[in-house]
């Protein structure tokens, strides 16, 4: 999976961190979740009918690489 590095404010990385936790997620996974949705929402990947396993409240490891 090719990688992408998102620079982020100390205040964007913070409220990332507490998404992902309430969400119990890791933050790169988180950080793919939501670019995925803003995805969909703007009409640039297909919509899904059936939520997916990186979309369960389950933590993942996959995703975005965060420092």
């Amino acid at each position: 999976m090719p990688k992408i590095i998102v620079y982020l404010a100390e205040q964007e990385r913070n409220a990332l961190l507490q998404l992902a936790q309430r969400e119990m997620r890791v933050p790169r996974a988180q950080a793919a979740l939501i670019i995925r949705q803003e995805l969909r929402r703007l009409g640039m990947l297909p919509v899904q009918t059936t939520v997916s396993d990186e979309e369960s409240n389950e933590p993942q490891e996959q995703g975005v690489i965060h420092d």
